[in-house]
Parts: structure tokens; sequence; C-alpha cells
């Protein structure tokens, strides 16, 4: 046995990067109207891009919940 079998190799850093895709007009069930915004979230890695989920914003539900954490 030589030296280089006795020790282990650590791989290389995996380099993963989520990010957000783009944003298309939704329904919200709340507001009963097309204010939502979803889009995917994506995740680039050396193998490729897989979908790992979905991102929602309602441009009027979320902004309700923003004024009343004001209003203190």
């Amino acid at each position: 046995m030589n030296a280089q079998q006795g020790r282990s190799t650590v791989p290389p850093p995996l380099i993963v990067n989520v990010d957000l895709g783009p944003a298309r007009e939704d329904w919200c069930a709340t507001c009963k109207a097309w204010t939502r915004a979803t889009g995917d979230i994506l995740m680039l890695t050396p193998g490729g891009v897989s979908v790992v989920g979905t991102w929602t914003a309602c441009e009027i539900c979320d902004e309700h919940d923003d004024q009343e954490g004001d209003r203190g």
C-alpha cells in the first residue's frame, strides 16, 4: 500500500445556487382577484436545474399584512 491509497480524499465543495424563476400572474383565493404572482424556486447545480418549490406574493394581501404590523 502506498501513501496515496491510505489517505481519504475530500470531494470538492458542491456549488449550488438558488434563484427565483420568472413571475406569472395567479388567482388569489383570498382577494378573489388576479393579484397574486407565482414563480418557481430553482436550484442550479453542476448537474442541471431543478424546481425545488414555488413562491407566491399577493400585491393586496401581503401589503395589507405589512400595514397591520405597523399599527403597533
